[in-house]
């Protein structure tokens, strides 16, 4: 793995590049997490045969600091095409968690061999949008009781210490530790991200050919029945208990990447004959 920096418009970004001829995108949430450590459970588990790539966004990971005011979600998708292209990546497998899920749907219009796309709790319209007056789930009452006793940040340190090594969770506070104090000294009116607007959910269109794979907790499955990432060709893998699915379900991303792989080692084979 080969971990340097891409120029792109919105500022350079940093990357973890595994070079292979078929390769897993990775694109991260909202938030300063690493995106090498925060897919690193699925990774470790992909066949030496495929490869991988992970970007951290403007002012995330090891990106360094750039501000993204009037910026929006179609410059982060021109910029992640950029890195696409930059690295002559051209068969592989997206992967999207959260945020990033819209993201993911919008590289799909651009003139890329996406081989299929796996979204881990991405964000819809219906929650991005939704009016918090009442909890549209009641079932992650208990998630939110355990968040409220304890503060958001000992939750998520909570959450990050049963899941990594002792090394790989020191190495991920450091980071957002030191982005999180870069970007507290930055002036007024810096904005950390670009904007993100009901816009950018509609007219949203995945071709039926390639597979989707919803990752989501089992009381948010009518939500992503109902939702924009819903194909003829879509299917729902079930599980977890919280939103980081890309950690403790690990395990079945995994080994989905890996039939993926076999799958399209197979249609290579046939095309060639």
């Amino acid at each position: 793995m080969k971990r340097f920096e891409v120029t792109t418009k919105i500022g350079s970004l940093s990357v973890a590049y595994k070079k292979q001829k078929k390769v897993l995108v990775c694109l991260n949430g909202a938030g300063l997490l690493p995106s090498y450590e925060n897919y690193s459970l699925i990774l470790e588990k992909l066949p030496p045969t495929m490869g991988y790539l992970t970007i951290d966004f403007p002012n995330t990971g090891r990106s360094p600091i750039h501000d993204q005011a009037g910026k929006n979600l179609d410059n982060l998708a021109d910029a992640v095409y950029e890195v696409l292209e930059e690295l002559a990546i051209s068969e592989f497998i997206l992967c999207a968690h959260s945020l990033s899920g819209i993201l993911a749907c919008k590289l799909l219009n651009k003139p890329i061999k996406c081989q299929a796309l796996v979204v881990i709790e991405p964000t819809t319209k219906k929650v991005m949008f939704a009016d918090f007056s009442e909890n549209p789930y009641p079932k992650m009452e208990e998630q939110m009781r355990l968040i409220d006793e304890c503060g958001p940040e000992l939750y998520f340190k909570n959450l990050t210490q049963a899941t990594f090594s002792p090394e790989t969770n020191k190495e991920i506070w450091e980071l957002m530790q030191e982005k999180s104090s870069e970007l507290e000294s930055q002036d007024q009116g810096f904005q950390m991200s670009g904007e993100i607007t009901e816009e950018d959910f509609e007219n949203v269109s995945i071709e039926a050919h390639i597979p989707v794979f919803i990752f989501c907790q089992a009381y948010r499955e009518k939500e992503y029945r109902d939702s924009e990432y819903w194909t003829s060709n879509t299917k729902l893998i079930l599980g977890g208990n919280h939103h980081y699915l890309q950690w403790s379900e690990s395990e079945k991303i995994g080994l989905l990447f890996e039939n993926c792989q076999n799958k399209m080692e197979r249609r290579r084979v046939q095309e060639t004959r």
